[in-house]
């Protein structure tokens, strides 16, 4: 039996009491039919443990409990340090997929704890939202109403100092998310620029953190140079070993489960810094060890994760992965090229040359190639729309260097690959 650490408030009783219009077949196929198991739990207990997985390890969702959340001490005690100062505000930045999101969620977990000292709020943004339609929205939650006393027109960077200044009495924190979506207004970051430097000048009490996917601050805003002094630029890297190995332990400890360390070590492996991945192979495996009932995760179960996350994978991924590696031959040098460039080590950008993809490929062929001639033109055409342009490159010809154009694509890859026996876990891990 798995302890119950309040994540799920279900007991026996009011299970049965709640799910008694629903036959014990017709609920245990709503569960676990989402999932694509053609296995089905024997009591409604399997069932609770089948669900508090999912409430433990969540691929599908930034993590807002920060008990299960792991690693970024650096990044968030620079967070910290930007709320603690006044007239300091933060960007932080980086690859999709490496937990921002979840960051910032903790942040304001943490911050909700001092209610009476902090007003916190977090917004998203929408494709569609123009600097004004943004600020109106954030207005809305801060001041927690349907309804405000002015138009939106009225609406730029002095006003918002003004307005803030009049309406908050102690310190608030807002975390604008998902910045890298917007591309309506052309205005926008040089108009955020100018509210950060009218909040930081005037030595106000907000802060205001700037979240979205970017390689460089200046994708997300204009003019940094000129507001630099106010704004912390924290940069998200891809998770460490340690960090990506507590992401699992914390969830299996409060599952109650255990899992060998050679398996761990394969999920960290796989998942190539992005916590999304652990998340997903932890969960599969999870729960393919609930539906047989035993609280030790072995490889079988990874086996049946890892078949799990192609199948549900999003379908944009196996889209372009499918084109990238369509030949009308059978034997098709495409899937081992690609396999190899996901496996190649990568620099901090995330950057590869064509020379180290050399010795990757030949392990997967069985031969040695010496130079780069044998892939050059499938390495090219991966950046042609016509195999889904699954990798760009940038530089001159002859030093070119590679990268995916989706950060999720590389662990999709080789995860596709295990499934396919292109490779098997005892080869990665050699």
């Amino acid at each position: 039996m798995l302890k119950n650490h309040g994540l799920i408030a279900i007991n026996k009783a009011k299970f049965a009491q709640r799910y008694c219009i629903l036959s014990k077949v017709s609920f245990r196929n709503i569960v676990f039919n989402k999932v694509g198991s053609s296995e089905t739990p024997e009591s409604p207990d399997m069932i609770l443990r089948f669900m508090q997985s999912g409430q433990v390890f969540t691929p599908s969702a930034p993590i807002n409990n920060q008990d299960l959340f792991a690693g970024r001490v650096n990044q968030l005690n620079r967070l910290f340090g930007a709320v603690s100062q006044r007239g300091q505000h933060a960007i932080l930045f980086g690859e999709r997929g490496v937990g921002k999101t979840s960051l910032a969620n903790v942040l304001l977990n943490i911050l909700s704890g001092y209610k009476e000292q902090f007003k916190s709020v977090i917004v998203n943004c929408d494709t569609e939202d123009r600097f004004d339609q943004l600020w109106y929205k954030i207005f809305l939650e801060l001041e927690n109403t349907q309804v405000l006393d002015f138009e939106m027109h009225q609406i730029n960077p002095e006003f918002i100092r003004v307005r803030l200044q009049r309406q908050i009495t102690g310190s608030a924190v807002i975390i604008i998310d998902e910045m890298d979506r917007l591309n309506r207004d052309p205005n926008f970051t040089s108009l955020m620029a100018d509210t950060i430097k009218t909040l930081s000048d005037h030595s106000t009490n907000i802060t205001l953190i700037l979240v979205g996917v970017a390689n460089h601050v200046e994708e997300l805003i204009a003019e940094h140079l000129s507001i630099e002094r106010a704004l912390i630029q924290i940069q998200m890297p891809r998770m460490s070993h340690d960090e990506l190995t507590e992401i699992i332990r914390k969830g299996l400890e409060r599952l109650s489960m255990t899992m060998e360390q050679t398996l761990i070590q394969a999920i960290v492996f796989l998942s190539q810094g992005l916590p999304n991945y652990v998340h997903l192979l932890a969960l599969y495996a999870s729960q393919s060890a609930i539906r047989e009932n035993i609280s030790n995760i072995n490889v079988d179960h990874l086996s049946k994760a890892i078949k799990q996350a192609c199948e549900n994978a999003q379908h944009s991924i196996m889209r372009t992965y499918s084109t990238s590696i369509f030949s009308s031959r059978q034997e098709t040098i495409y899937p081992k090229v690609l396999l190899a460039c996901a496996l190649v080590k990568k620099d901090e950008t995330g950057c590869f040359r064509a020379v180290d993809v050399r010795e990757p490929l030949s392990k997967l062929v069985g031969k040695k190639y010496t130079t780069t001639s044998a892939f050059n033109r499938q390495l090219n055409q991966f950046c042609e729309e016509a195999r889904g342009n699954i990798l760009e490159k940038k530089g001159v010809e002859r030093h070119y260097r590679f990268r995916f154009t989706n950060a999720m694509m590389p662990p999709y890859i080789v995860i596709e690959g295990l499934r396919t026996g292109i490779i098997n876990l005892e080869q990665l891990q050699s």
